[in-house]
């Protein structure tokens, strides 16, 4: 779905490899590059909040790279200031957010590590109210919160590394190096696997757990916040009326638990906060955004 860049992630791959000089042989082939890379893709997780910030940005830069932002100020500023509110919410809200709109037809909202969340022009077009709205960036919001993207890098690169460890364990006559000198295992070099890892988790998407744990956590910000949570059900029932055979949808329905199953998750949550009056705020979204 995403074409990768070198340049564009090299943050995110000099967080992943630490090329030794000595360590682990095998048939005079040297492996410690990849272990190390291992070793390092396994501390993802405890990343400080400025590296992660960093690695947020380099995603950013790779997904965005087709994709324009929305050049309205009034309508960036709004969601800016949804979004920031929401955050403030959570128990990161020392994250340096950013809330921006990228002009795109579809019903689509992203985020990447370290606070950077995306919404498309064409899903302001579908939502109604604040609320609704507040809806969307809350469960954007909870996956970065609860760390869902680099969790998921963090578990493809140790698969990909492990692979790659027991065909060379395997195959141990194979060329080490090119004349680069990059490291390279078969015809892939450790730094392509790993850049590879990042288009994987962002095409395939995270797993239900994480979608569901991001849709329940999202509601429970946007009470928080003073929005009427209920708003968010009526977004997963709109995906749910437009869903088709599209290519579109198709791939949505891949990154995603069927709009189905998350309303019947979300069920016994819901229940408990049909009593909770928040505010829906559907004259001020008309106003900012129709």
């Amino acid at each position: 779905m995403f074409t990768l860049k070198k340049n564009a992630i090299k943050g995110v791959v000099a967080s992943f490899l630490l090329l030794g000089l000595n360590g682990c042989q095998v048939n005079n082939i040297n492996l410690t590059p990849l272990m190390e890379a291992g070793k390092k893709s396994t501390d993802l997780f405890e990343k400080s909040l400025a590296e992660e910030v960093e690695i947020g940005e380099e995603v950013s830069a790779v997904l965005l790279q087709k994709a324009s932002i929305y050049n309205v100020r009034e309508v960036q500023n709004y969601v800016n200031s949804v979004g920031m509110w929401l955050a403030q919410q959570t128990e990161r809200s020392d994250i340096p957010w950013t809330f921006s709109v990228i002009r795109d037809d579809s019903f689509n909202a992203f985020a990447t590590p370290g606070g950077f969340i995306y919404i498309t022009t064409g899903t302001l077009e579908q939502l109604q109210s604040e609320a609704e709205l507040a809806g969307v960036l809350a469960h954007e919001i909870a996956h970065v919160v609860q760390k869902h993207h680099l969790r998921a890098i963090q578990k493809e690169a140790k698969i990909g590394i492990a692979a790659d460890l027991a065909r060379f364990l395997r195959d141990s006559q194979s060329d080490s190096s090119d004349s680069s000198g990059a490291t390279v295992f078969g015809d892939h070099s450790v730094e392509n696997k790993l850049l590879n890892t990042i288009q994987d988790v962002y095409s395939d998407g995270l797993a239900r757990s994480d979608e569901l744990e991001a849709d329940k956590m999202g509601m429970v910000i946007a009470a928080r916040a003073g929005y009427d949570p209920m708003a968010y059900i009526a977004v997963l029932q709109k995906i749910d009326a437009q869903q088709d055979d599209s290519s579109f949808w198709q791939a949505f329905s891949k990154r995603h638990p069927s709009a189905e199953d998350r309303l019947s998750e979300l069920h016994k949550l819901a229940d408990k906060m049909t009593y909770i009056e928040g505010k829906e705020l559907n004259n001020r979204y008309s106003k900012m955004i129709k």
